[in-house]
C-alpha cells in the first residue's frame, strides 16, 4: 500500500480541533439523551462546576469499553439539586450509579478532547436501575439461602463484648456509647472507624467485618453496625452486596441500625437484628444483659429457698433418726438385758440340775455301797467318807468356776452394752455438731455479714454508688449506710 504525500491542504492542529468541533456542532446542534454510568465524581466547595466521566461497561464483566468527559455548570447543578430535593429522589449524584442525562456534545479546541454538558437528568430512569440492582443483589442472597443465615446463629445471652462499626465520634458513637454507659453495666466496646457513606463504605465495612471475625467467641459476643440519620440517598451505600455476603458469613451475629425510620436495606434484610437508631440497638443490649441478670438473680432465690428447705428437712431427718436411735437403743439395751436374765436363769437351772442329778447318783451309789459292803467292807468305810467328801469338794468347785464364768460373761455383756451406746452417743454428738456449723446463724457469729441493697444482695461494688442506702445484716441486728466512696477493685 503506497500512501501518496500530495495533499490540497496542510492543517494546523487548532484547525482541526476547530473542524472537528464544527462537525460534531453540526451533527449534534439540539440535545441528546444519553445513559451511562457515573465515575470519578468530584465536586468541590472551592469549585463552581462538577466534574466526572460517564462510562460504559461491559455487561458480563466490571470492565471499561467506553469513557466520556462531563461537566455540570454551577447553575445547572443548582437546578439539578432542586429537582432531585423537590421530587424526594432516593439517590443523589455519586459514583458507580447508572443515569441518563440530557446533554450537549461539544469539543474544547484547546485540548482536542469532546465534553458532554449536562442540561437535566432523568431520575425515574435511575431510580428505576437503583431498584433492579436491588432486586438482583436480594434474589441473589434468597437463592444462596443467604438472608436467614445470621439470623439462624445463636445470640449470646450476656452480650457485653461488641464490635462497632461506625465513624469515630459521630452522632451515632455518642448515642450508642452513652446509651450503654448509663446502664452501669460492665459492657466493652471495641471500635472500628469507618466511612459511613460515600464511594469508600464497602471497603470500610467489609475491612471492619473481617476484624471482628478474627476475634474468637470469648472476646466477641456481637457486632452493631449503626449510623446517625441521613437522606434516603445515604442508605443506599448499605444496598451492598459484599457487605451483605460478609454479614451472613459472620460467625457473630449482627445488629444493624443505620438511622432510618421507614426505609430497610439490604444489610438491614440480612442482620440477626436491625433497628431504627443507635440508642434503639444499645437499650436492646442493655435489655439482654438486664434479663440474664435478672435471670441470675432468680435462680439465686431459688438456690436460696431450696437449700432453706433442704436443710430444714435434714434437720427434722437428723431429729428423726436422733428418736430413731434412742428408741433403738433402748429396745436394744432391754432385749439384752432380757436375754442376759434368760441366760443366767438357764445357767442357774442347769447347775440346780446338774446338782441334783449328781446328788441322787451319789446317794444312789452310797447306798449301794452300804448294801454291798456293810458287812464284808466295813474297814474301807473311812476311806469311801473321804472319797465322798473330795467329790463333794469337786462337785462345789465345779459349780463355783460355772459361777464365775457366768459372772464375768454378764460384765462382758454390760462393758460391750456401754460401750454401744457410747459410740452412739458420739455419733449424735457428732451430728448435732455438724448440723450447729451449717447453721446461717452460726457462719454470723464468726463476724460475717450480708448487705442488701434495695431487698437485693449485694455482691459486687459495681452493683452501688455514692450516696445509696445499703442494709447490713448482723449476728446482732442490723444497720443502714450510705455509701460515702466506691472501690471496684483493690488498690
Amino acid at each position: 500500500m503506497q500512501i501518496s504525500l500530495k495533499t490540497e491542504k496542510v492543517y494546523t492542529i487548532l484547525e482541526l480541533n476547530n473542524l472537528v468541533r464544527h462537525l460534531i456542532r453540526t451533527e449534534f446542534s439540539d440535545y441528546i439523551w444519553v445513559c451511562g454510568e457515573i465515575q470519578d465524581f468530584k465536586m468541590r466547595k472551592d469549585k463552581k462546576h462538577i466534574y466526572f466521566n460517564l462510562v460504559q461497561k461491559h455487561p458480563e464483566a466490571d470492565e471499561i469499553i467506553a469513557k466520556v468527559r462531563a461537566i455540570i455548570f454551577e447553575d445547572v447543578k443548582m437546578y439539578l439539586f432542586k429537582k432531585l430535593q423537590r421530587e424526594d429522589s432516593s439517590f443523589e449524584l455519586k459514583d458507580d450509579i447508572e443515569v441518563k442525562v440530557l446533554c450537549k456534545v461539544d469539543l474544547y479546541p484547546k485540548w482536542g478532547e469532546y465534553t458532554l454538558y449536562i442540561f437535566d437528568i432523568d431520575p425515574i430512569y435511575t431510580l428505576g436501575k437503583i431498584a433492579q440492582n436491588r432486586y438482583k443483589i436480594l434474589e441473589d442472597l434468597k437463592r444462596r439461602n443467604l438472608l436467614e443465615r445470621n439470623k439462624n446463629i445463636p445470640f449470646s445471652p450476656l452480650p457485653l463484648n461488641i464490635g462497632l462499626i461506625t465513624a469515630l465520634d459521630s452522632a451515632a458513637y455518642h448515642d450508642f456509647v452513652n446509651e450503654l454507659k448509663s446502664s452501669h453495666l460492665g459492657f466493652k466496646v471495641y471500635l472500628y472507624n469507618c466511612y459511613m457513606q460515600g464511594k469508600f463504605v464497602e471497603r470500610d465495612v467489609v475491612s471492619a467485618l473481617d476484624f471482628f471475625n478474627s476475634f474468637s467467641k470469648e472476646e466477641l459476643d456481637v457486632i452493631v453496625i449503626t449510623r446517625g440519620g441521613g437522606s434516603i440517598a445515604d442508605l443506599s451505600w448499605f444496598d451492598n452486596k459484599r457487605i451483605a455476603e460478609k454479614i451472613a458469613f459472620s460467625k457473630f451475629p449482627v445488629i444493624s441500625a443505620l438511622g432510618h425510620q421507614i426505609n430497610v436495606t439490604i444489610t438491614d434484610l440480612v442482620t440477626h437484628t436491625f433497628l431504627k437508631t443507635p440508642t434503639k440497638a444499645a437499650q436492646f443490649l442493655i435489655e439482654k444483659v438486664e434479663k440474664f441478670l435478672q435471670t441470675l438473680d432468680t435462680l439465686q432465690q431459688e438456690i436460696l429457698n431450696h437449700t432453706a428447705t433442704m436443710i430444714s428437712k435434714k434437720r427434722l431427718t437428723l431429729q428423726s433418726l436422733a428418736v430413731r436411735v434412742n428408741l433403738g437403743c433402748r429396745d436394744y439395751f432391754k432385749k439384752q438385758t432380757q436375754t442376759i436374765g434368760e441366760k443366767k436363769y438357764l445357767v442357774y437351772k442347769t447347775v440346780d440340775s446338774f446338782i441334783i442329778l449328781k446328788r441322787r447318783e451319789l446317794s444312789s451309789l452310797i447306798m449301794k455301797i452300804d448294801s454291798l459292803t456293810r458287812s464284808s467292807l466295813r474297814k474301807d468305810i473311812e476311806n469311801l467318807s473321804e472319797k465322798k467328801a473330795i467329790i463333794l469338794n469337786r462337785m462345789f468347785s465345779i459349780l463355783k468356776l460355772l459361777e464365775d464364768k457366768t459372772r464375768e460373761n454378764l460384765e462382758s455383756l454390760r462393758w460391750q452394752t456401754e460401750r454401744f451406746f457410747q459410740n452412739k452417743k458420739s455419733n449424735l454428738k457428732y451430728l448435732e455438731d455438724k448440723i450447729t456449723i451449717l447453721d446461717p446463724k452460726n457462719i454470723l457469729r464468726r463476724g460475717y455479714s450480708i448487705t442488701f441493697k434495695d431487698s437485693k444482695v449485694v455482691k459486687s461494688a459495681n452493683e452501688l454508688k455514692e450516696d445509696e442506702e445499703i442494709t447490713t445484716i448482723l449476728f446482732e441486728g442490723k444497720v443502714s449506710s450510705i455509701v460515702k466512696k466506691i472501690k471496684e477493685k483493690d488498690e
